[in-house]
């Protein structure tokens, strides 16, 4: 298997977290990924299925492997405190969830910050040692899963889309593991 690093534009990944919010809020139109940050499109009552769909396709925390991954976030100083907040609910979501994928998602998923900032931004990381394959890593998706209003989903969103600067999605395998008496 080859090594390989995914680096997205941030205004794909925002317009992807939109697309949450939008399956969330249930807007008509789907989401496209923009040179400049986009804006949630206005609320309708449903979402015709073709949307959701497409949506579902473009879902950039669904991952087709089933390799290690790193998630590098680059967040602006003011949003930190509501990213964490956020991910704090993220994980009462999925301690509260009955469905086995998401147990095993909380189990291999750490949320870890750096110490230092990086150009003035503050650096968080999702180490996810084991990917649930084909279910989303989306936080403002698996807040919708779990029950979270859907104004309340979208008032999250509205506070960290702005401050997020930048998203890695890195794949990764061991090469040599130093712990180890194997050869590798």
């Amino acid at each position: 298997m080859k090594n390989f690093m995914t680096v997205m534009p941030v205004s794909i990944l925002r317009a992807a977290l939109i697309a949450g919010v939008v399956a969330v809020a249930g807007a008509a139109s789907i989401v496209r990924a923009q040179q400049t940050p986009p804006t949630p499109p206005p609320q309708t009552p449903q979402t015709p299925a073709p949307a959701a769909a497409a949506q579902e396709q473009q879902d950039p925390f669904k991952f087709q492997i089933d390799t290690p991954m790193l998630m590098i976030l680059s967040i602006a100083p003011e949003g930190g405190a509501d990213f964490e907040a956020a991910m704090a609910k993220v994980k009462e979501v999925l301690a509260k969830s009955d469905k086995p994928e998401r147990k095993q998602q909380a189990a291999h998923w750490k949320v870890t910050k750096a110490e230092a900032q990086q150009g003035g931004n503050l650096m968080y990381m999702f180490a996810l040692d084991q990917v649930v394959k084909d279910v989303t890593y989306s936080p403002f998706l698996i807040l919708q899963e779990g029950g979270v209003p859907p104004a309340d989903v979208k008032a999250i969103y509205d506070k960290i889309a702005p401050t997020i600067k930048g998203i890695n999605i890195l794949a990764y395998k061991t090469v040599v593991d130093m712990g180890s008496s194997g050869g590798h």
